[in-house]
C-alpha cells in the first residue's frame, strides 16, 4: 500500500510540474508579443476593433512588429492624430480623434533617425459624428459682470436672462432672444430683443425696452404671420397691455448692414396682468396666453388679432378663459406642430400638462399630467409621473425619423433650468436627460461652463431659451446664468 502511494504522489507531481512548464511557455509567449520594435522587418495591420464609432471611441488596431515603445508609434484615423495609450508588438490601443471623417486607419514607426515605416489598414474605420455642445456668442467681464451690446458674435457682450428664443418665419438666419435683465442684475445688461443673424454672425437689437412699454421682462414672443409679431411681457399686477404686436416695417438688413430695427407699430392685443407666454394655433390661427395672477389659460379669436394688425379695430382683443391653474402659476405653451394638442410647461411648479385640442369647438379641453409632479421639484429620468423636474422652461417639438408612420413623430427637447441640463420627452411620457450635467471629474456640481459631449463633459447655468434648426439639426441654447448662447450640433457644423 505504501509503494502504491508512492507512486501516486510521483505521479501528481509530475502532472504539476507539467502544468508548471505549460505556463511558463505560455508567460513566455506574453512576452514575446512584448519584443521591441524590429526595423528588419515590415509593420502591418491585420485588423481593427471596433470598425465603427466617434470621437473618443477606444480602438485596437491588430497587426505586427508594433514594439513596446508608445513614444515611437503615431496613429492616424482619417488623417487625424489619435491619442495612444499603450503599444504591444501585435497591438495598439488608442482614442479615435475628433473629425476622422475619411476613417482611414495609419500605424507609423518613427525608430530615431531611420525613415518612418508605415502600414494602413485595408478596412476603414466608420466614423460617426457626435453631437456636441459649444458657444456660440457671447462672453463676461474679468470681474464676473456682463455688458449688452450690439457686434459680431466675438465681441457683441453678453445676455441678460434669455427666456425665450425663436426663428424669424421669413428670414430663417435670424433668430429672436426675449430676455430680461433677471433678479440682481439692475445695474448690468437690458431687457431688449436680440436678433442672431445666424449668416452673418452678428448680434442686433430687434426691439428696447421702450419699444416694449418700457418693461425689462420680455417674457415670450410668436408669430401671427410671416410680418405681424407679438411678444408676452409681463407689467407686475397692473391691468394694462400683457401681449404686444408689432408690424414688419423693414426688411432684412443686408449682409454689410447691421440695422435689425425691424418691428413698428407697437399695438395692445390684449390687456391683463402679468404675462408669462403668448402662441398662436399652427392651424386655426387663435391666440393663447396665460396670466400668472390666477394661473388663467386665455384664448384669443383670430381674426380679431387680425384686425387690430389691420387697424379694423381699435381697442385690445376680448379674451376667453378656457380654464385655470391655481394662483401665482407661472407657465409656457407650447403648441404641437400639428395642432392636435399643447404642453403646458409650469415652471414654478415643476411639472408638465398636457391639453388636447378639440376641432370642433376649437378649443383647448382640460389638461392632464405627462411628466413631473406638481411641486414636486427633483432630477429624476423616469416616466410620466415618477419623473422629476426642476423648474423647466422652454421647449421645443423635434421630429424623430424613427417614429417615422406612428401617431405621434415628436419629441419635446426643453431646458430644464434648475436642474442645469436639457431634457427630452418621448411621445410616451419618457423623461431622460439629453444634455449637460457633465464633467463629473471637476467638482459635484451639477452646473458650471463646458463645451464638449453632451453628458460627458458639457454643462449649462440655468438654462432657459431653447430653439431648432431642423435643416441643419442644430440647437440654441439661452444659457442663462452664463449670459451666453450654447449650440448643439454634430461636428464640422458652423
Amino acid at each position: 500500500m505504501k509503494d502504491n502511494w508512492r507512486i501516486c504522489w510521483v505521479a501528481l507531481l509530475l502532472v504539476a510540474l507539467c502544468f508548471g512548464s505549460c505556463g511558463d511557455d505560455n508567460n513566455n509567449e506574453g512576452d514575446a508579443s512584448n519584443i521591441a520594435f524590429n526595423p528588419n522587418n515590415p509593420v502591418q495591420v491585420s485588423g481593427i476593433n471596433p470598425t465603427t464609432g466617434g470621437f473618443g471611441q477606444r480602438l485596437v488596431i491588430y497587426g505586427e512588429n508594433f514594439g513596446n515603445d508608445p513614444s515611437i508609434v503615431n496613429v492616424l484615423v482619417g488623417g487625424k492624430k489619435a491619442i495612444v495609450i499603450n503599444v504591444k508588438s501585435e497591438s495598439i490601443y488608442c482614442l479615435v480623434p475628433s473629425q476622422a471623417y475619411s476613417g482611414e486607419v495609419e500605424v507609423q514607426i518613427t525608430n530615431g533617425d531611420a525613415p518612418v515605416v508605415s502600414a494602413v489598414a485595408e478596412v476603414k474605420f466608420e466614423y460617426v459624428r457626435k453631437q456636441l455642445v459649444s458657444t456660440l456668442c457671447g462672453s463676461r467681464r474679468d470681474d464676473g459682470g456682463y455688458d449688452t451690446k450690439d457686434g459680431p458674435f466675438n465681441d457683441c457682450g453678453a445676455f441678460g436672462s434669455p427666456n425665450w428664443m425663436e426663428f424669424d418665419p421669413k428670414y430663417p438666419h435670424l433668430l429672436y432672444v426675449a430676455a430680461d435683465r433677471g433678479a440682481g442684475d439692475e445695474n448690468e445688461g437690458n431687457g431688449d430683443m436680440r436678433i442672431l443673424d445666424l449668416k452673418n454672425r452678428y448680434v442686433g437689437t430687434a426691439l428696447t425696452e421702450g419699444d416694449m412699454g418700457g418693461t425689462n421682462r420680455g417674457r415670450a414672443l410668436a408669430f401671427f404671420d410671416e410680418n405681424h409679431m407679438a411678444v408676452a411681457v409681463d407689467q407686475g399686477d397692473e391691468l394694462r397691455a400683457t401681449v404686444y404686436g408689432f408690424t414688419r416695417n423693414k426688411e432684412a438688413p443686408q449682409d454689410d448692414d447691421h440695422n435689425y430695427r425691424m418691428w413698428g407699430n407697437r399695438v395692445a392685443l390684449v390687456n391683463f396682468k402679468s404675462s408669462n407666454t403668448v402662441a398662436f394655433h399652427p392651424v386655426d390661427g387663435d391666440m393663447y396666453f396665460n396670466s400668472y395672477d390666477k394661473g388663467q389659460f386665455f384664448r384669443v379669436d383670430r381674426q380679431q388679432i387680425q384686425d387690430i394688425f389691420d387697424g379694423v379695430r381699435t381697442t385690445p382683443a376680448d379674451k376667453e378663459v378656457l380654464f385655470q391653474m391655481d394662483n401665482g402659476w407661472e407657465y409656457n405653451i407650447r403648441i404641437h406642430p400639428t395642432g392636435n394638442y399643447a404642453y403646458i410647461v409650469s415652471i414654478n411648479k415643476h411639472y408638465i400638462q398636457r391639453t388636447n385640442y378639440d376641432w370642433a369647438s376649437k378649443r383647448f379641453v382640460t389638461p392632464f399630467v405627462v411628466a413631473g409632479t406638481a411641486e414636486r421639484a427633483d432630477y429624476i429620468d423616469g416616466i410620466g409621473t415618477s419623473a422629476r423636474l426642476r423648474t423647466p422652461y422652454q421647449g421645443v417639438f423635434v421630429k424623430n425619423p424613427e417614429y417615422a408612420g406612428q401617431e405621434d413623430e415628436y419629441d419635446f427637447i426643453l431646458c430644464d433650468k434648475m436642474n442645469q441640463c436639457i431634457r427630452k420627452i418621448t411621445p410616451q411620457g419618457k423623461v431622460s436627460t439629453f444634455a449637460g450635467r457633465g464633467s463629473a471629474s471637476l467638482n459635484d456640481n451639477p452646473w458650471g461652463y463646458v463645451d464638449g459631449d453632451l453628458r460627458q463633459d458639457a454643462r449649462f447655468d440655468r438654462p432657459k431659451g431653447i430653439a431648432y434648426d431642423e435643416a441643419n439639426d442644430t440647437y440654441y441654447i439661452g444659457d442663462g446664468s452664463n449670459r451666453r448662447i450654447r449650440k448643439i450640433a454634430y461636428e464640422g457644423e458652423e
